[in-house]
């Protein structure tokens, strides 16, 4: 059975606006999900170092083996942008998980959702979170518009990947089931080779890709919901 990762905040501390249901909508994906659950933190106890390389950025205080890499599926709840996902510590590091001081998949990691804002904008998609952070990861699943903050998103993408539907599929029909059609669902995807991601599903649930350790092509998709 696959592993289980989920970080989650609804506190920021005065680094953005408090948001309401990042909690709701990050353990519903994890109580429903199949498989190993592995970690749960949130707000002060969620950390961006737990998404960083050991040694890249400045602090460079990676921790992705132990936590974010260290798992098949990592879900992140709350403020997103084009180039970083947001926390609301700022002691432990800087409370900002860099797309320059990531590198997923070189451990464990297949897949990891980026459920808040902008993060996977079309604009230089694959430079900002392509080439420098697929290192054996499969998808990374978000949205290329603002979202919103709903509690039930993790639950609705969980159920379908229970179904055997693919991550893929099960990603855009819990957006579109939680979001109006102005907000748009994206994925960026890695295949190397003969190795393609596209029909990855759930382990147990249907076939999965061998990891693209060394991409030779990025796949990028969205739409409306």
């Amino acid at each position: 059975m696959g592993a289980i990762g989920i970080e989650w905040v609804n506190q920021y501390n005065g680094n953005a606006s408090d948001l309401s249901n990042n909690d709701d909508n990050a353990r519903g994906f994890y109580n429903t999900l199949a498989g190993v659950k592995q970690f749960d933190y949130g707000d002060n106890l969620a950390w961006d170092r737990d998404f960083e390389e050991s040694g890249k950025g400045s602090p460079s205080s990676g921790t992705d083996t132990t936590y974010a890499d260290n798992v098949d599926i990592a879900f992140f709840s709350g403020h997103g942008s084009r180039s970083y996902l947001l926390f609301g510590r700022n002691d432990l590091d800087d409370g900002k998980a860099r797309n320059t001081e990531m590198e997923l998949g070189d451990k464990d990691l297949e897949w990891i959702v980026f459920d808040g804002c902008n993060a996977l904008d079309s604009n230089d998609v694959f430079n900002r979170w392509g080439w420098g952070v697929f290192k054996g990861l499969h998808f990374i699943l978000g949205f290329a518009t603002i979202c919103y903050d709903r509690s039930d998103r993790g639950e609705k993408f969980a159920k379908r990947l229970n179904d055997s539907w693919t991550v893929r599929e099960s990603w855009i029909k819990a957006c579109v089931e939680t979001e109006p059609v102005a907000t748009e669902w994206a994925y960026l995807r890695a295949n190397e080779g003969s190795i393609n991601t596209f029909s990855d599903h759930w382990h147990g649930k249907g076939s999965v890709s061998a990891d693209p350790d060394n991409p030779t092509q990025l796949a990028y998709a969205k739409g409306s919901c």
